[in-house]
C-alpha cells in the first residue's frame, strides 16, 4: 500500500510541477487520517474472505481462514486500538461472562481429554470467535465502523462466493458431471469446502444485503434485489435442506413479531411482503413436484437417516461422559466407540470404518458432548442473550428501516440456529466471523450516551489481545504440520514409504497428532516401517497410534496383526474383538481373526467368525480362508459325530469347490453347517 501511495505522489513529476506533488502528499495524508478510509481498509479485508485458501493444506479453507481472520482481527486491533480502552467498558457483562465460560469449559478439558493437540486446536478457534465478538462490538459501538461499511464488505464477499460457485458449476458441467442427477451435487465443494457450507454462509450474508434494499438510490436498491434473488436461487439449486427449511421456519416464526412492530407504519408493504412470500413458497413447492427428477437430493432421506444415527451415537457419548464431556476436539476420537454397524443402512464405508466423521452434524450436540453441561449452557445462553437483546431493540427503534433490518437479522439468527441443530457451521471460521457481526448489531449499545467515556474494562483490555495472539500463533504453528500431513497422505497413496517417514519426522505430535480424517500420524509411520521390514519400529508406532486414537478401526486391526505376528494369539484376538465390537462386519478384521483362530486350531470359532463375512467370490484371500477353514471345520465335525472316520465324507469335502458351494448355499438359506450335515 505504501508503494502504491508513493507511486501516486511521485507521478506528479510527469506534470513537472512540485506544487502538484505537495498537494498530492497533503491529500494522501489527509485521507489516511480519515476515519472513512480506515473503515474501508477493514471492509476490503472482509470482502476478501472467500478468496483466501491455502491449497497445500488438506482442507484449503479451514485452518487458512482461522489464520486469515486472526490477521483481520489483529488489523482491527491496530486500526482501532485507541478505542479499546475507551469503549471496552460498554461490553455487556453477561456477554463477557458467557464467552469466558464457553472458553473455560473448552480449556478445562486438558485434565481429562484423550487427545490434547485437538483440544488446544478447538480452544484456539473458540478464542478466535470470542475475540471477534468482543473486538467487533467495541469497533461498532465506538462508531469507527458502521453497519453500512460492514454490509458493503459482507455483500462483496457474498457476491464473490456466488460468482465462484457459478464458475465451479460451469466447470463441472463441461467436465461431464451431471450435477442434478442422483447425488452428484455433492461434487460441488465451493470456496467453503462443501455445498451446504456455501448455503449457510450466504444465509448469514442475506440481512446485510437486505440493508441496501432500503436505499433511496434506485441503482443500489436494484442491485440489492438482484443479489438476494441470485443467492436464494443458488441455495435452492444446490438443494441444502437445512438452510431452506431454516429460512422457511424462521420467517413463519417471525411473522407475529413483524406484524406487531410494522403493521401500523407499513400495513400495505407488510401485506405485499407476506403475499410475495406465500407465492414464492407455493411456486417452489410446485416446481419441486413437477421436476422431481431434478431435486432428488432435496427429496432424498438418506442424510436424515445418517444424522439420526450420528445423533444416537452422540447421545450415548453424552450420557457416558456426563457432565464434563469428552474434551474439546475429542468427539471424533470417541465416536466409533458407540458402534458403526447401524450405518450399513446408509453407507457401508462408514460401517466398515473406511470413512469416518469429524463432527456429529449438530453444533449443539457437538458442544454438549465435548464441553459438557457448562460449555453447552454458555453456548446456548449466548444465543438466548443475543435473541433477547435483538427483540428488545425492536421496542425502541422508531425508524421503520431500522426495524426491518433488525427483523432481517432475527430471521437469520433463528434460521442459523436451525441449521446449527442439524449441521456444523461452528467448525467454519468465516461463518463465525459473520455471526459475530450479527451478534454485535443485535446486542446493541449498553451506553447511556454515545459520547460518554467510562472506566476501561481491564479484563477485556488485557484478555482480548491475548485471545487474538494465541489463536493466530497456534494457527500458524499448526499450518506447517498440516502441510506435512497432506504430503504424508499423498505419499501413502503412492506407497512412497521413505518420503512418508521423512514428512512425518517434521511433525511435532504435541501440536498435531491426527490428520483431518482422524487417522493418527503414528499409524502412517507404523505402516511405512512395516512395509520397509522394520516390525519392531512398526509395533512401536502402532502402539503410539493406539494411545492417540484407541477406537480407530485401522489402528486396532494393525495392533492385532502385530500381536499375531509375534505369536501372541490371545492378545491379537483381544484387539480384533475390540474392533468387531465397533464394526461387526469389518471385512479385514473378520478374515484376520478367523485366521488367528484357525492357527489356534479353534475351527468352530474360526468358522463362526468367517460365517459373518459377506460372500465375495472376487476376494481371493477370502476364498482361500474359506476353503482351508471350512475343510478343517467339516473334517472335525465328521470325525466327532461318527463312530469311525467316514472316509467317503472326508474325501468329498476335501474338494475346495465343495466347501465353497455348501458354505454359500447355507449362508443364503440362513442355515449353519451343522444343520446341513446333521439334519434333524
Amino acid at each position: 500500500m505504501l508503494i502504491f501511495i508513493k507511486s501516486i505522489i511521485w507521478s506528479g513529476e510527469k506534470w513537472g510541477n512540485n506544487s502538484v506533488k505537495f498537494w498530492l502528499l497533503l491529500m494522501v495524508m489527509k485521507t489516511i487520517k480519515s476515519k472513512e478510509i480506515i473503515a474501508y481498509i477493514f471492509v476490503l479485508a472482509i470482502a476478501f474472505i472467500p478468496f483466501f485458501q491455502i491449497q497445500s493444506l488438506a482442507d484449503p479453507s479451514l485452518l487458512s481462514r482461522q489464520i486469515y481472520i486472526g490477521f483481520l482481527l489483529l488489523l482491527g486491533l491496530i486500526l482501532f486500538g485507541r478505542y479499546i480502552t475507551q469503549f471496552s467498558f460498554s461490553l455487556p457483562k453477561p456477554l463477557i461472562f458467557l464467552c469466558l465460560t464457553w472458553l473455560s469449559s473448552a480449556v478445562l478439558g486438558v485434565f481429562y481429554a484423550n487427545n490434547l493437540p485437538e483440544l488446544w486446536y478447538t480452544s484456539s478457534k473458540v478464542a478466535l470467535y470470542i475475540s471477534a465478538i468482543w473486538l467487533l462490538y467495541i469497533i461498532i459501538q465506538s462508531g469507527q465502523i458502521t453497519i453500512k461499511h460492514l454490509s458493503i464488505g459482507i455483500g462483496i464477499a457474498a457476491m464473490s462466493a456466488c460468482i465462484l460457485l457459478i464458475l465451479e458449476i460451469i466447470e463441472k458441467q463441461e467436465a461431464g458431471t451431471r450435477l442434478w442427477e442422483q447425488k452428484n451435487l455433492y461434487a460441488i465443494q465451493s470456496v467453503f469446502g462443501h455445498k451446504n457450507l456455501y448455503a449457510s454462509f450466504q444465509l448469514l450474508c442475506l440481512p446485510f444485503i437486505l440493508y441496501f434494499f432500503q436505499s433511496k438510490q434506485l441503482v443500489i436498491k436494484s442491485l440489492s434485489i438482484g443479489l438476494i434473488i441470485l443467492l436464494l436461487l443458488s441455495i435452492a439449486l444446490i438443494q441444502t435442506k437445512s438452510v431452506i427449511l431454516g429460512l422457511i421456519m424462521s420467517v413463519l416464526l417471525i411473522i407475529p413479531m413483524a406484524s406487531t412492530y410494522l403493521w401500523k407504519e407499513q400495513k400495505g408493504k407488510f401485506k405485499l411482503a407476506m403475499l410475495a412470500y406465500v407465492i414464492l413458497l407455493l411456486t417452489a413447492c410446485l416446481l419441486v413436484y413437477l421436476k422431481q427428477e431434478k431435486f432428488t437430493l432435496l427429496l432424498n432421506n438418506d442424510t436424515i437417516k445418517e444424522r439420526l444415527l450420528l445423533w444416537n451415537n452422540t447421545l450415548n457419548m453424552i450420557q457416558a461422559y456426563f457432565p464434563f464431556g469428552v474434551g474439546a476436539g475429542n468427539w471424533q476420537i470417541y465416536f466409533p466407540k458407540y458402534g458403526l454397524q447401524s450405518f450399513m443402512q446408509t453407507n457401508y464405508l462408514v460401517s466398515d470404518g473406511y470413512t469416518t466423521f469429524q463432527r456429529p452434524h449438530s453444533d449443539f450436540l457437538w458442544v454438549l458432548s465435548e464441553l459438557g453441561i457448562l460449555g453447552f449452557a454458555a453456548y446456548v445462553g449466548l444465543f438466548m442473550y443475543v435473541l433477547k437483546r435483538g427483540i428488545k431493540q425492536l421496542q425502541y427503534k422508531t425508524i421503520v428501516e431500522e426495524k426491518v433490518f433488525i427483523l432481517g437479522l432475527l430471521i437469520t439468527l433463528i434460521a442459523y440456529v436451525f441449521v446449527a441443530m442439524v449441521d456444523f457451521p461452528l467448525e467454519r471460521n468465516e461463518h463465525q466471523f459473520i455471526l459475530a457481526i450479527l451478534f454485535c448489531i443485535l446486542i446493541g449499545s449498553d451506553q447511556q450516551k454515545k459520547d460518554s467515556v467510562g472506566k476501561p474494562n481491564y479484563l477485556v483490555v488485557i484478555v482480548l489481545p491475548i485471545l487474538i495472539a494465541s489463536s493466530l500463533s497456534y494457527g500458524l504453528v499448526r499450518m506447517n504440520h498440516e502441510k506435512h500431513s497432506k504430503k504424508i497422505i499423498e505419499a501413502h497413496a503412492l506407497a512412497n514409504w521413505n518420503k512418508l517417514l521423512k514428512e512425518a519426522s517434521k511433525i511435532n505430535k504435541n501440536v498435531y497428532s491426527i490428520d483431518n480424517y482422524s487417522i493418527p500420524i503414528a499409524w502412517y509411520q507404523g505402516l511405512a516401517q512395516y512395509a520397509l521390514n522394520n516390525p519392531s519400529l512398526a509395533k512401536q508406532y502402532f502402539t503410539e497410534a493406539y494411545h492417540v486414537n484407541p477406537y480407530q478401526v485401522h489402528v486396532l486391526n494393525n495392533m492385532a496383526g502385530m500381536q499375531e505376528q509375534e505369536g501372541n494369539h490371545d492378545a491379537a484376538i483381544k484387539f480384533y474383538d475390540e474392533l468387531l465390537s465397533i464394526s461387526p462386519t469389518q471385512p479385514d478384521a473378520i478374515l484376520n481373526k478367523s485366521a488367528v483362530l484357525y492357527n489356534q486350531k479353534k475351527y468352530t470359532s474360526a468358522m463362526d467368525c468367517l460365517y459373518a463375512f459377506k460372500f465375495d467370490e472376487s476376494n481371493t484371500q477370502y476364498i482361500q480362508f474359506l476353503q482351508a477353514i471350512g475343510y478343517a471345520y467339516l473334517k472335525q465335525e465328521i470325525e466327532k459325530n461318527t463312530a469311525s472316520s467316514n472316509q467317503a465324507a472326508l474325501q468329498s469335502i476335501s474338494d475346495p469347490k465343495f466347501v465353497v458351494f455348501y458354505f454359500t448355499w447355507n449362508q443364503a438359506q440362513g442355515h449353519t453347517f451343522n444343520e446341513l450335515i446333521w439334519p434333524q
